[in-house]
């Protein structure tokens, strides 16, 4: 019987050795190449243009055009050359985000961003957003607009020799700190929101609202008019229909106002709403409307320091 088990044996080890021979003779051996890359970059994550020479070259009137729709973007900060404007924003659908950088004005910058869109403005047909940086020492104003539809954002815009912003056509200025500037902090002419800014120290009015159907609420005015001006304010209206709630003004100085309104119905100064505000630091300028606006009443009350008057759209004086 002996015999007969090797060749038992020998059958099982022949046809283990054949399986073995087949299971690795299946397919190529040879690599099929060089791994592909699986990350994606960072043009494809968020397609964006740096504001340079290259890619939005400028004029003998302006440092950088951007003339494209598009996210544009600052890679280091820019500083001015004399005569000429920052930047220009020429185009529609433009978001410029300054991140976190500085357009600072040397050698007699004139504008640091002017906005300007031909054919503008043309209301409701823009959309404009500049955000997140510092604007400064710009000889005219720090953001100037042309065009209806632009939004400002985180911006600290100051130290500029005349306005801080001035907007011609609408637009939203928010959450923005405007300061030092040598002319108003920020001046629009209507059809425009302002809330949640800081405007403080400058030379003419904190807010002037130049124009109808606005809302300006929610800022803090301190200690602007630092040029005494009798006829200047922390937030100064001439314009109808306008909504002023829920800002605090502090010491627009001593011949200033807190909060003006222009009385005058030959300009259509009127029916301006005035809720929920508070101002302190200039006596009966606190508060200076004409006729013909729609107001809470003022409650002014510091011999005690209590709130007597229950009515939730009252405006307070100190």
């Amino acid at each position: 019987m002996k015999p007969i088990k090797r060749v038992l044996l020998a059958n099982i080890s022949a046809i283990v050795v054949l399986n073995c021979l087949t299971a690795f003779g299946q397919g190529s051996l040879t690599p099929p190449g060089a791994p592909a890359p699986t990350m994606k970059s960072l043009d494809q994550i968020e397609p964006r243009m740096p504001v340079d020479a290259t890619h939005t070259p400028g004029n003998n009137s302006e440092q950088f055009i951007i003339s494209q729709p598009g996210s544009y973007y600052l890679t280091t900060n820019i500083v001015g050359v004399s005569n000429k404007d920052g930047i220009k924003i020429a185009a529609n659908n433009v978001t410029l985000d300054l991140n976190g950088f500085s357009l600072l004005a040397a050698s007699n910058g004139i504008y640091g961003i002017y906005i300007s869109v031909p054919g503008s403005p043309t209301y409701g047909k823009n959309s404009i957003v500049v955000r997140n940086g510092i604007i400064s020492g710009w000889r005219a104003f720090g953001v100037y607009s042309f065009v209806d539809g632009v939004a400002l954002e985180h911006l600290n815009i100051s130290g500029n020799f005349q306005d801080g912003v001035e907007f011609v056509g609408g637009g939203v200025i928010e959450d923005c700190t405007v300061s030092g500037n040598g002319g108003n902090g920020i001046y629009v002419q209507g059809y425009s929101v302002v809330s949640g800014c800081w405007i403080k120290y400058n030379e003419g009015n904190g807010i002037w609202l130049a124009g109808p159907h606005s809302a300006i609420w929610g800022n803090v005015c301190l200690g602007n008019n630092t040029g005494n001006n009798t006829n200047a304010a922390g937030i100064y209206v001439f314009g109808s229909n306008n909504r002023i709630e829920g800002n605090h003004i502090t010491g627009s100085a001593t011949s200033g106002n807190g909060i003006l309104i222009y009385d005058s119905v030959d300009f259509g100064s009127v029916n301006n709403i005035v809720i929920k505000n508070s101002v302190e630091g200039n006596g009966t300028n606190n508060y200076y409307f004409g006729t013909n606006q729609i107001v809470g009443p003022i409650i002014c009350n510091t011999a005690t320091g209590i709130i007597t008057n229950s009515n939730p759209w009252a405006n307070f004086s100190f």
